[in-house]
């Protein structure tokens, strides 16, 4: 990466944390309404920026307005600035949606295939399934996160393994600390996405883990949208995300480095089956 280039990633992701990247023209001297797009923290500033400027700079072309890029430091801030209603298009985790949408949101659409959550370990850690996880030491995202965490809880559970008393659980935060954390054997397992290991990150260490239970299918995070945002503007907001094509290169790289093989129109309604697979799990959790 050219020197150039670095400097203004890094001011990106000062900005990012400040609140508000601009990816495009600016339009408020045209008296032009922007959006503020809301993206859940679910990886650092850095990698946000390079992952979403893309598609912010589409929807601005789309739109012609400006689109503001926005993140935040945790799960807690992000929902809170959610409930306030900051956003106008927003990607939050799943169970962040069922925590905001409350303020008026509404799902546009998502991405596809769903993914799945799952256990790792080490493939010479003598631990084959979930059973063999009583007193041991696991490291996980947080105790929001379903496929990084709570979907373990009722397999435990189910095995008269109890979450609080039986199992360390560590709450990580980061994909490479946990994967690495298990390799170096500071945890004896970590709850990840299953398709984790297919990052380039980890190509290294790839072949000395394995998984040894999975959750049930996890819808991907949704797009939603502020029920204020005018139908135009929401229209034009779906078309340009399903638009997405994997048979073209610049759209293919797009959804790659989201993990997704497309994006499809969806409602509220796609996410309800899910929020009651949740909120059974969410019984056992340590919070």
């Amino acid at each position: 990466m050219k020197r150039f280039e670095i400097v203004l990633l890094s001011s990106l992701v000062v900005l990012l944390l400040s609140g508000a990247v601009m990816v495009g023209d600016v339009f408020a001297a045209e008296g032009r309404s922007g959006i503020k797009f809301g993206v859940f923290p679910y990886k650092s500033p850095r990698a946000i920026v390079k992952l979403f400027v893309p598609i912010a700079r589409r929807l601005e072309k789309a739109l012609g307005v400006e689109v503001q890029l926005v993140t935040a430091p945790d799960y807690d801030t992000y929902v809170a600035r959610g409930k306030a209603g900051e956003y106008d298009l927003a990607l939050p985790c799943v169970n962040c949606f069922y925590q905001i949408q409350g303020a008026g949101y509404a799902v546009i659409a998502r991405g596809e295939p769903s993914f799945y959550g799952g256990v790792v370990v080490r493939k010479d850690s003598g631990i084959e399934t979930v059973s063999d996880l009583k007193g041991k030491k696991i490291a996980a995202i947080g105790d929001h996160s379903y496929g990084g965490y709570v979907f373990l809880l009722p397999q435990l559970h189910a095995l008269g393994i109890d979450p609080r008393r039986d199992v360390e659980f560590q709450f990580l935060g980061k994909l490479d600390s946990i994967i690495f954390g298990v390799v170096n054997k500071k945890y004896d397992a970590g709850t990840v996405r299953c398709d984790a290991l297919e990052s380039p990150a980890f190509k290294a260490v790839r072949n000395d883990l394995k998984f040894v239970a999975r959750s049930e299918p996890i819808p991907q995070l949704p797009f939603v949208v502020k029920n204020s945002l005018p139908t135009a503007q929401v229209a034009i907001i779906r078309e340009v995300l399903v638009a997405l094509d994997p048979a073209d290169a610049a759209d293919r790289e797009i959804l790659q480095s989201l993990r997704l093989q497309a994006v499809r129109p969806a409602t509220d309604a796609d996410y309800e089956p899910f929020r009651k697979i949740l909120q059974n799990a969410q019984g056992f959790s340590l919070r």
